[in-house]
């Protein structure tokens, strides 16, 4: 019974001990705001930018260019037309004895240029030889003959074949030079946009990116982003506390799609984003946006720029009226608004079915503190376990240290797989999203979020395969 218990265990352990560190890592670093700062910064926003506003404009360009030439739909008609004339070329050579006609024909000056040559093997005269040849043309001629008094014979049905193969031939031309038309089009629209916008702006931000992205990095994320994330990290890992300050809880008398019910709430901290960020200018802090101001002022600093008025625009236009009132339209349904560059919301409540999914999400965020702990107690829990039904004291830590070695192994081959697949997600799963502007950045996402994750797992089991495989050996030895 012992023995039976012992093997049970160590393949719970071979399951468990893997599951419960890969747990703690996740829940550990999903509650430091430092996590989310470094996936942010990455990201390389500014870089993305560059990214996404090109595929954008190639995006546009597509559409532009479906717009005026309706290539697209012309291209079904081409094809349509090339395999009518395709199949009725088929008819008139089936129909007209065209192949056999041409190989009787070839062969006929083929064995026409045929000469004699002294030989030992199929003819040993002359005269053999010319006898053949003059038998084998006479077959030849006779069989062309039957071929010409053929298409005599349904010289009416062979021409109404090629009428119809003429036809179908002139249209398909027709089509070809249309289709041609429509390309040098597509292609003057292409090289005019290219020129316009793509080229310029891309040598450009390319230059300027690393200067942006540091001063983006530096005033923007490090402070007023890493605070407001710290600020949701503390209300979702303080569960009790929220029910405690009344900003978890049951709405009585809660009416809604006609039923009068009881149903449960959670009032979200405010979001406050402000683009105004602090900056040091001759020994003074001033506040400046960090879009209008600081992003065009290094702008204009940098020298060899092809179109710095554009960029400079691009920026300066963030902060304007014009920008505040078309930005605050888009977001007035999420109950954001942005004014003097702060973006800002009234109090977030989530109700219902969210409200209590998140509640759960909260209670196990709020123990997450605890996890490594939890993973270190389930750790050695199992060694004691295994030490203790094991008849032989030695191989019981001994086999414990295995199973730490060989699972870490295994989580090491799929942590280097989940890289793979967050650098691929395609080769397995379908597109987050259908626009494949959206899908970069969400790519991009995914491939980072999960490099953040991984890369620290991958340290830990490495370090228990190494610590489990050089402690089974001492245990093997002594």
């Amino acid at each position: 019974m012992k023995k039976i218990l012992f093997y049970v265990i160590s393949v719970i352990a071979t399951a468990i001990i893997p599951t419960v560190i890969t747990l703690s890592i996740i829940l550990t670093l999903s509650v430091n705001e430092n996590f989310y700062i470094s996936i942010i910064k990455r990201l390389n926003l500014i870089e993305t930018f560059i990214v996404t506003k090109n595929a954008q404009i190639e995006k546009e360009i597509q559409i532009e260019v479906e717009k005026k030439t309706d290539m697209s739909a012309y291209r079904e008609v081409y094809e349509s037309l090339k395999k009518d004339y395709e199949d009725k070329l088929i008819a008139y050579r089936t129909i007209n004895k065209t192949d056999e006609f041409e190989k009787l024909d070839k062969q006929i000056d083929v064995l026409d240029d045929l000469k004699w040559e002294k030989s030992d093997d199929t003819f040993k005269t002359k005269d053999d030889f010319n006898k053949f040849k003059k038998l084998k043309m006479n077959d030849l001629k006779t069989a062309l003959k039957e071929i010409k008094d053929y298409r005599k014979e349904n010289k009416k049905a062979i021409n109404n074949a090629e009428d119809v193969m003429d036809d179908a031939e002139d249209k398909f031309k027709d089509a070809q030079k249309q289709l041609k038309k429509k390309e040098n089009q597509a292609k003057d629209i292409i090289e005019t946009r290219r020129g316009e916008f793509m080229n310029e702006m891309h040598h450009d931000i390319g230059k300027v990116e690393p200067l942006l992205s540091k001063d983006f990095n530096n005033l923007f994320i490090d402070k007023e982003l890493k605070s407001i994330i710290k600020t949701y990290i503390d209300f979702l890992t303080s569960w009790e506390n929220q029910i405690k300050a009344g900003n978890i809880y049951e709405a009585k008398l809660n009416v809604e799609n006609g039923i009068v019910e009881t149903v449960k709430k959670i009032k979200l901290p405010p979001l406050r984003v402000n683009l105004r960020v602090k900056v040091k200018e001759n020994g003074f802090e001033k506040e400046k946006n960090i879009l209008s101001e600081v992003f065009v002022e290094r702008i204009r600093e940098t020298s060899g720029l092809k179109s710095p008025w554009i960029l400079t625009q691009i920026f300066k236009f963030s902060d304007s009226w014009i920008a505040e009132s078309i930005v605050s339209s888009k977001l007035k349904d999420s109950g954001l608004r942005l004014s003097n560059g702060l973006i800002q919301s009234n109090a977030i409540i989530i109700a219902g079915e969210q409200a209590e999914n998140l509640e759960k999400v909260m209670m196990v965020l709020s123990t997450a503190r605890y996890a490594p702990y939890i993973a270190t107690g389930v750790i050695i829990l199992c060694v004691m376990l295994l030490f203790i039904l094991s008849s032989n004291k030695r191989d019981g830590l001994r086999t414990s240290m295995l199973i730490i070695r060989y699972s870490s192994i295994i989580m090491i081959i799929g942590s280097i797989a989940a890289i793979i697949v967050s650098m691929k997600p395609e080769l397995l799963f379908q597109p987050i999203v259908d626009d494949p502007i959206q899908s970069i950045f969400f790519d991009k996402i995914l491939e980072i979020t999960s490099l953040h994750i991984v890369i620290p797992a991958l340290v830990i089991f490495f370090a228990l395969s190494v610590i489990g495989g050089a402690l089974a050996k001492i245990l093997k030895k002594k």
